[in-house]
């Protein structure tokens, strides 16, 4: 997929430019230019568009657009940001939409970011994931059973308005808030409180001396003297470590998620702020929820907001399924990556078969038994008892009169589907006299065609006699399905189709591997016996 991707500012504005192939990520190019504030907002998304227009090198499959809130993401409206002013109920969804003619998505900052690390960093892979700015301020993108959470009006992961303490620094309006104590200007006026009680008491403070403003002090400058040692500095983000260890608490007890990803602040800084963190998390969150939820920083770096202008651009793709693909998903919402994928593997199964082609398995380990069951599905009823067609009977007792109806009644129609894996005397004496790397594309060899399929199984990808197999029934011109994890190793090269369930540990891939083939085992039996 061709993805542009706008990036809204309150000092600039940007467009990128992606690839995405269903399970990687691409950038191709990025441009940016100050935010013309004078101008009407009509005029800077023209302006910006027309940037975008002279790298496009065909239409987008999809836009996405990142903007700070308050918004409208439903309806496309950007609603009067504070870093925006006179950006008063901007229809900048049906401004792109109409120049482009293609479908387009807003989403605020927060959550644009929240799919960026779902999709493409440190919250790939899971179900549920809450993504926390902490940087000029706080906010969250929630990620709930593989979905955006929006809330009821737009308004949900507003976290940074918690208040942690009756009083504190000011964050979100509100003094003791969470956003007052785990942001960037949070931690500056904490750095700048705490600085003059140390005057005070007659304490030397390295990022501070006496006349300076509250201005002059930043959360990077508190930092570098922390890391340097000084204790006013080490205690300012421990204050700090303390409270984000408080907000993640009730986070945690309340959405129950596999992981945290933090950004900006935390990214740069976090091992100043885990020790303290981590313990008020021991003595504030139930502990059955917390030992199953990672907190980690985030992963995109400074490229977030271009990876989140992309990952905004997806959600216009990723439309409501119904039906067996729809139960998959909401089942294993972690698959949304690998539909595109699931989807191919399935037409091309159900050409093969309709053409008089016949499908080849191979696999070792569990993956192999993986092959034997997909055979099993496929060479009987799965969820249907598969009655033999009229035309198929009466040939059968034109060629054998003596063949009685009882046997055909029990008898099912069936599709070819070889495992590989079965052939013992095969795989002894190849291995034996020849090489053992060599046992699967040597079956290859002898019982594929053209227009048959291989259907390779690796959870690493790299396994090397399937690696093998799937290069030999490339060249006999067979076309290969590969079921791998999450990075796809080498058999992703060489695939027509890869599906990458979104794992990296064996068991958690094989885990995603047996729903993926019962959905395509039960979508071929319904689309060729129905």
């Amino acid at each position: 997929m061709y993805l542009l991707g706008f990036d809204i500012g309150g000092t600039k504005c940007a467009y990128v430019l992606a690839e995405w192939d269903g399970n990687e990520i691409k950038l191709l190019k990025k441009e940016k230019c100050p935010t013309f504030l004078e101008l009407a907002p009509e005029k800077m998304i023209e302006k910006l568009m027309k940037m975008a227009d002279a790298s496009l090198e065909r239409t987008p499959d999809a836009i996405g657009i990142s903007c700070g809130g308050p918004l409208d993401s439903k309806k496309g409206i950007i609603m009067s940001p504070p870093n925006l002013p006179g950006w008063d109920n901007v229809e900048i969804v049906k401004i792109v939409e109409s120049h482009y003619g293609v479908k387009a998505s807003l989403q605020n900052d927060a959550n644009a970011c929240a799919l960026a690390e779902w999709r493409f960093g440190a919250g790939r892979g899971c179900e549920n994931v809450i993504f926390l700015t902490f940087g000029t301020g706080l906010g969250a993108g929630l990620i709930l059973y593989g979905k955006l959470y929006e809330g009821t009006n737009g308004n949900a992961g507003e976290v940074g308005h918690i208040r942690l303490e009756e009083s504190g620094p000011v964050g979100f309006g509100k003094a003791g808030s969470f956003e007052g104590f785990c942001s960037g200007g949070g931690i500056a006026q904490l750095g700048y409180d705490m600085a003059i009680e140390s005057l005070e008491r007659g304490e030397s403070v390295a990022y501070f001396s006496e006349g300076m403003t509250k201005k002059e002090v930043t959360a990077a400058s508190v930092a570098e003297a922390a890391r340097n040692g000084d204790r006013t500095a080490l205690e300012v983000y421990r204050v700090s470590g303390e409270k984000l260890g408080r907000g993640l608490s009730i986070l945690i007890d309340t959405l129950n998620p596999q992981r945290i990803v933090i950004g900006s602040i935390f990214a740069r800084s976090g091992e100043l702020l885990l020790d303290a963190m981590k313990k008020e998390i021991e003595n504030e969150a139930l502990g059955i929820s917390s030992v199953c939820c990672e907190i980690v920083p985030a992963a995109l770096g400074e490229s977030i907001g271009d990876y989140a202008a992309v990952a905004t651009a997806l959600e216009c793709q990723d439309e409501i399924c119904t039906g067996r693909l729809g139960e998959l998903l909401a089942r294993y919402p972690s698959l949304n990556n690998c539909k595109k994928e699931i989807n191919a593997a399935t037409d091309m199964l159900v050409d093969t078969f309709k053409n008089g082609g016949k499908l080849l398995l191979c696999g070792n380990g569990g993956s192999c038994a993986d092959c034997e069951h997909i055979s099993g599905e496929l060479m009987k009823g799965f969820l249907s008892k598969r009655a033999l067609s009229e035309e198929k009977r009466a040939e059968m007792k034109a060629n054998c009169p003596e063949m009685s109806d009882s046997v055909l009644d029990s008898l099912q129609a069936a599709l070819p589907a070889i495992p590989l894996t079965s052939f013992a005397a095969l795989t002894s004496a190849f291995s034996n006299d020849v090489d053992p790397s060599l046992v699967y594309a040597q079956g290859v060899m002898a019982l594929g065609k053209k227009g048959d399929v291989l259907v390779a199984i690796s959870t690493s990808g790299n396994s090397k006699n399937v690696v093998e197999a799937a290069r030999v029934a490339r060249a006999l011109g067979l076309n290969v399905i590969s079921l791998t994890g999450e990075s796809g190793g080498k058999l992703r090269e060489i695939s027509d189709v890869c599906i990458c369930a979104p794992e990296k540990e064996t068991y958690k891939v094989q885990e995603l591997h047996l729903p993926i083939y019962h959905y395509i085992c039960a979508e071929i039996e319904d689309r060729l016996f129905s």
